[in-house]
């Protein structure tokens, strides 16, 4: 090795080798897209779904299936709802108003729907989004949530 060159290794770069380059450098960007999560972006431009009706709620944050089976909330069910959701519970809005239960939907079936509440579990919110209907059941897609004052 003393008396090597070490340009002896190096090779030129072919018109094909770039072209490969590029095209993994555009695979690159367009997954990095795919997996971006909603509103990670602020110039990111807001679409709506069709269908949806435009609503602005405000209520508590809560975990489904505790609020449903036994009427679990608050601040001392904070925890619990935290364990659920880790474990594959699902997050929803219970409006101030009507006491309404709204769960929480992704705006595509690859985001995750509770990304947008999972650090305000048991705080009052505003959200502004969209409702669903389907059969009897509704979901909200939420497209900007903000924590208010307790």
């Amino acid at each position: 090795m003393a008396g090597r060159s070490p340009t002896r290794y190096a090779r030129s770069v072919t018109a094909p080798d770039r072209a490969r380059s590029r095209r993994i450098a555009g695979l690159a960007a367009f997954l990095s897209l795919l997996c971006a999560e909603p509103g990670a972006s602020v110039a990111q431009e807001l679409k709506r779904i069709p269908g949806g009706q435009v609503v602005e709620i405000r209520g508590e944050v809560v975990e489904t299936g505790c609020y449903l089976r036994d009427g679990s909330r608050g601040e001392g069910h904070r925890a619990c709802a935290l364990a659920c959701l880790k474990n594959g519970g699902q997050l929803g809005i219970v409006e101030d108003d009507t006491g309404t239960l709204y769960p929480l939907a992704g705006a595509t079936p690859a985001s995750d729907p509770s990304a947008a509440a999972r650090q305000q579990v048991a705080a009052h919110v505003a959200v502004r989004g969209q409702i669903f209907e389907r059969a009897g059941s509704r979901v909200l897609v939420v497209e900007e949530l903000t924590r208010l004052s307790p």
